[in-house]
């Protein structure tokens, strides 16, 4: 069983003492119940580091940093960003997890037209801690970041000046998702996925302004929570990278 993995925002260096945030500090001591001594991963700057506990209580753990671990290559050639119109109830905690799992550089709530669900800074809060959580279990060297909401017309703006932007949409014709894919030079991607009542016209006559690709995700609908997932998978498998 491999070490377990903590983030951490210290500067790590052979010998350092690093105390780590409650929440991992209560994790280790009452759930996996580890002991002085005990070895663990700690990931600072996108490097990982082996450690060894030396002080833990119930909500306080201090680790001493052993040596910078080498490490086989876990995180996306490319960045890529997911912009997910945010979805009602607590759906958008599936998307932020599921996208952190297969390597997501960034996730940014979009507010369209038609999104049934709200944002809030308790709920900002709920879905970074969510995503930290999801970087640890699938072995990431970094936490993404899940940024502040923005509105369609902005967050299309934003990335549409230095990354390729490719929006999933229904009507889209097949195959167009590889055929927008054949144009990207190893530039940044952004992966563009609706509400449940999808995009209005007016949506996407600005994507298409803004150059985006507008593309299918196959023959079925896919749901709003379940669509940025499969997005990725596919991105990932037909660049190669899988």
């Amino acid at each position: 069983m491999s070490a377990p993995r903590v983030f951490v925002s210290s500067p790590c260096a052979a010998g350092a003492q690093i105390e780590l945030e409650r929440d991992d500090a209560r994790h280790l001591a009452l759930v996996l119940r580890m002991k002085p001594g005990e070895n663990i991963t700690i990931l600072a700057g996108g490097n990982p580091w082996s450690a060894r506990l030396s002080e833990i209580s119930s909500d306080r753990v201090v680790a001493t940093i052993v040596e910078r671990e080498t490490h086989a290559a876990s995180e996306l050639p490319i960045e890529i960003t997911v912009l997910q119109a945010v979805p009602k109830g607590t759906k958008m905690d599936d998307v932020v997890e599921k996208t952190v799992e297969l390597g997501v550089s960034r996730v940014v709530p979009v507010r369209c037209a038609r999104s049934y669900g709200g944002d809030s800074a308790n709920k900002l809060e709920r879905w970074r801690r969510i995503a930290r959580s999801a970087a640890q279990q699938s072995q990431r060297l970094v936490v993404p970041d899940v940024e502040q909401p923005l509105r369609f017309s902005d967050a299309i703006a934003r990335f549409a000046a230095n990354s390729q932007v490719i929006v999933a949409h229904e009507r889209a014709p097949h195959g167009s998702l590889e055929a927008a894919l054949r144009t990207n030079a190893s530039r940044p991607i952004a992966l563009v996925v609706g509400p449940e009542g999808s995009f209005t016209d007016d949506e996407l006559r600005l994507a298409r302004e803004a150059r985006c690709d507008i593309v299918s995700l196959g023959p079925t609908i896919l749901r709003t929570e379940t669509a940025a997932a499969a997005m990725l998978a596919a991105v990932a498998a037909l660049l190669g990278w899988w």
